[in-house]
């Protein structure tokens, strides 16, 4: 991204093409003739030397015959200001890279044990950034116009989407070179080339439509990829060719993959995802596409369901993935050197929660200030954030869209730290807010417990430690042996949380759920 002190030797002729663009950009940039939008001037401006690839993709559409794909080139290049491809890696504090080969392990157990004894041996290994290429800097005029081409094709084509999207619809869903922050690459000649003939070869044309082609080609997709638990690991986005070649991969890069198989049949999609269940360790990535005047049908993959995945208390958040620039989202507004949690503040997305599940919107009082606050599940051991709020420093902010019948804490981030910030609630059914703060004047009673989770019981003959959560962490407050019965018996407070586990640290949390007494009964969050 960033030229090093080092002289490179240009031969004149191309020094003199380099000056002749670099004037016609600036001519055609100050020029007062319409044409060009502000915003794309804009996007231009940003890209400093990269301009000349717009440029050189603005000529290709010169003639009148292609004012359309020019308004969609300017489409692309006004929003792209946001749009980036990045990368990860595991390292320690001293910088040292770590490698997990995922084929190399038999399954994701094995996986898990290993970084967990890697995470024993030093406790700062974690997942940072590893570089981040800016799309107005790098994207090519090449695939620029390649993707214009086809996407028209696709979309033009009336065997394939029969004129139910709108220009506007074919600019957001189906017209995009990137779904996330994966690789930029021509996809429409990849997935036309790998399944047409699928497709067409079972589907007659007088039986092509929106609905049929979707079905054929999630029936083709699931049918090459599966999704396998030891990518959950794998931070990185694979390119097309690395998907295609191990026929495997985590929810969200297998959603990716047949997003960008949809829009290259002229399928207007995106990628919905709920970052954090609410209540189980995971989250979950699947396409949407689009059937009619902006509605949203859910494709889900096999051992997935809608009654599922929208059961109360299942889903706290859903976001959709958008290539159109959002001047009011987390990402735009924050300054750049403001660290937000993930899935938050790292791009732009539409809040389409309440499709899925019934919402509130709530205030809350917290308990420590910064200029955003968050509102976190817990997932996999730990507090994970997923809305955010513009508190502005206060001590009451307001939340929006709020899946009901869960558990949520507030939290705000210092020195790049997720940390609680308020009293963790239950936001019930009806939309009011339990606060369990463990203050109440109900005496504890005894009760017999059998579970860590809903789905996973406490085994005989073992040591397990009861948790409480106060003073913003998980304090232990007892220790206890199961017996030959698996139980365990102890008085609790109700509406105060709790946690069982056989770590003898909160750090070491994984699938055990938090629980709380409500009305003398037990109930898992």
């Amino acid at each position: 991204m960033y030229l090093c002190n080092k002289v490179y030797k240009i031969k004149p002729y191309y020094l003199l093409l380099l000056l002749t663009m670099l004037l016609v950009s600036v001519g055609c940039l100050k020029s007062n003739k319409p044409g060009i939008p502000e915003p794309v001037r804009r996007v231009i401006n940003q890209a400093e030397l990269h301009k000349v690839a717009f440029l050189n993709a603005m000529v290709s559409y010169d003639n009148p015959e292609d004012s359309l794909k020019l308004k969609a080139l300017y489409y692309l290049i006004a929003n792209m200001g946001s749009h980036y491809e990045i990368t990860y890696k595991i390292s320690d504090s001293t910088g040292k890279r770590y490698t997990i080969p995922i084929a190399d392990y038999p399954d994701y157990q094995t996986l898990k044990k290993h970084l967990r004894l890697l995470k024993e041996k030093d406790s700062s290994l974690k997942v940072m950034h590893d570089t981040i290429l800016l799309d107005i800097k790098t994207v090519s005029s090449q695939l620029l116009t390649t993707n214009t081409d086809t996407a028209f094709k696709s979309w033009a084509n009336p065997l394939y989407n029969q004129n139910i999207y709108s220009f506007n619809d074919f600019c957001q869903y189906i017209l995009p070179y990137r779904v996330a922050n994966e690789k930029a690459e021509p996809f429409r000649h990849f997935f036309r080339s790998r399944y047409s003939d699928k497709i067409f070869n079972l589907l007659h044309p007088s039986q092509v439509n929106p609905v049929s082609l979707t079905s054929r080609i999630h029936q083709l997709v699931v049918n090459d990829v599966h999704f396998d638990k030891r990518y959950e690991i794998h931070y990185n986005y694979p390119d097309l060719n690395e998907i295609a070649s191990a026929h495997k991969g985590n929810y969200r890069d297998i959603a990716l993959y047949e997003v960008k198989a949809f829009r290259s049949f002229g399928i207007a999609s995106t990628m919905d995802y709920t970052p954090y269940f609410a209540d189980s360790s995971g989250g979950y990535f699947w396409p949407a596409v689009m059937v009619s005047g902006q509605h949203f049908i859910p494709v889900l993959y096999p051992g997935f369901s809608t009654d599922y995945l929208t059961k109360p208390g299942k889903i706290s958040k859903v976001y959709r993935r958008i290539y159109s620039d959002d001047t009011t989202s987390l990402f735009r507004i924050k300054k750049m050197s403001e660290h937000t949690p993930a899935f938050l503040g790292q791009f732009n997305y539409d809040d389409v929660t309440d499709e899925y599940v019934p919402t509130a919107n709530i205030n809350v009082t917290l308990t420590d200030t910064a200029r955003y606050a968050y509102l976190a599940v817990f997932n996999g051991g730990s507090w994970h954030p997923v809305q955010w709020s513009n508190s502005q420093n206060q001590l009451q902010t307001h939340f929006s869209k709020m899946g009901v019948d869960i558990l949520y804490l507030p939290m705000i981030v210092r020195n790049e730290r997720t940390l609680p910030a308020g009293q963790p609630f239950l936001l019930e059914k009806d939309g009011t807010v339990k606060v369990l703060d463990g203050q109440t004047n109900k005496p504890a009673k005894k009760h017999i417990l059998s579970l860590i989770s809903p789905h996973q019981f406490l085994q005989p003959n073992q040591t397990y430690f009861l948790y409480q959560w106060n003073n913003s962490q998980w304090q232990k407050i007892k220790s206890a042996h199961s017996g030959n019965k698996g139980t365990l018996n102890t008085s609790l407070k109700p509406y105060t949380l709790y946690l069982i586990s056989q770590e003898n640290s909160a750090k070491w949390f994984d699938d055990e759920r938090p629980f709380i007494v409500k009305n003398s009964t037990i109930h898992f969050y």
